[in-house]
């Protein structure tokens, strides 16, 4: 109950970056994850990790939390991770300052990206960013997995097309405030 309370208050005073009202459920969690595949070469990024929803769907999965890196702006939401996840990286920084340090830090490319952040709250241009430092840093294999309010994909049109990306949508949760659609962007 303190996580939701923490959820609210944070959601209350930054509605934007949150981009939903309640943490995401356990349903659209699971849908998230499914994308991935059980691998010990796997290096798997979350990004907007908020409380941990997700990421406990992620490591049911089979990635081990050691193999976890979990990006996330919010300091109030960073703090509850890194006591839930203590094994797992904890990045406390915006998505796009990551992505764009993210070969000086570390050798291997990542496997699968499973993003929380509200692409649609932000402007066109960062959106078009953190997209592309996202398929820059991705893996020849690696999947892109997005949780979106819309039916539309929050990739732009123009970043498909010019990374030659595939797009899909891989379901929808309706068991989800707001229901939550979920695509995979791959290359």
């Amino acid at each position: 109950m303190k996580k939701l309370f923490i959820w609210i208050k944070n959601y209350l005073n930054h509605p934007l970056e949150i981009g939903a009202v309640l943490p995401t459920s356990r349903f659209a969690s699971r849908l998230m994850s499914s994308e991935i595949n059980k691998s010990p070469d796997n290096v798997v990024v979350e990004l907007g990790s908020g409380t941990g929803k997700i990421t406990r769907e992620i490591l049911n999965r089979g990635v081990k939390e050691k193999d976890l890196i979990l990006v996330e702006v919010n300091e109030n939401f960073s703090k509850i991770l890194k006591s839930d996840f203590p094994k797992a990286k904890i990045i406390t920084e915006n998505a796009i300052s990551f992505l764009s340090n993210y070969q000086k830090n570390y050798s291997n490319k990542i496997t699968h990206i499973i993003s929380g952040i509200p692409l649609v709250s932000m402007t066109e241009e960062n959106r078009d960013k953190l997209c592309e430092l996202s398929i820059k840093n991705l893996h020849s294999k690696g999947k892109f997995i997005q949780i979106t309010y819309f039916l539309r994909c929050s990739f732009s049109k123009k970043i498909i097309n010019q990374y030659n990306l595939k797009k899909k949508l891989v379901g929808l949760s309706i068991l989800n405030v707001p229901p939550a659609f979920v695509w995979k962007i791959e290359k």
